[in-house]
C-alpha cells in the first residue's frame, strides 16, 4: 500500500476567504412596483383571512356558549322539577293517604281491634 499517493486529487478545493462577504455586500436592488403590488396583495389576502377565521372561529365558540347556557337552565327547570316529583310521590306513598284512597275509591277501612284473631 502506498501512503500519500496522489492525495491532490481528493482533497476538496479551499474557497477564498472573503466569498461570503461579497456575496451579502451586494447592494440589494429595489422591488418593482408589480412585484410590491403582488407582495401587497398576498399579505392582504393573508391578513383577510386570518381576521375572517378568527371571528369564524369566534362565532362558532359563542354559538356553543349560547348552547351551554340554554342547556343548563333546562337541566335546573328538570332539576326543580324532578325535586317536586319526588315530594309528590312521598306524599301519594305515605301511608296516611293510601288509607284515604282505599276508603273513598274501594270503601276499605282499617280493622278495629275486635276484628283481627290470630291464630
Amino acid at each position: 500500500m502506498i501512503i500519500n499517493a496522489q492525495t491532490s486529487q481528493y482533497r476538496c478545493r479551499a474557497m477564498r476567504p472573503g466569498l461570503r462577504q461579497q456575496v451579502s455586500a451586494r447592494p440589494a436592488k429595489k422591488m418593482s412596483p408589480e412585484m410590491r403590488q403582488a407582495v401587497a396583495l398576498t399579505l392582504g389576502t393573508a391578513l383577510f383571512l386570518v381576521l375572517a377565521g378568527g371571528q369564524f372561529f369566534h362565532w362558532i365558540a359563542q354559538n356553543d356558549y349560547l348552547q351551554v347556557a340554554q342547556l343548563q337552565a333546562v337541566s335546573a327547570s328538570l332539576d326543580s322539577a324532578n325535586i317536586n316529583l319526588r315530594a309528590k310521590k312521598a306524599g301519594l306513598m305515605s301511608p296516611k293517604h293510601i288509607e284515604a284512597v282505599a276508603a273513598v275509591r274501594l270503601d276499605l277501612h282499617a280493622p278495629t281491634p275486635g276484628q283481627v284473631h290470630r291464630l
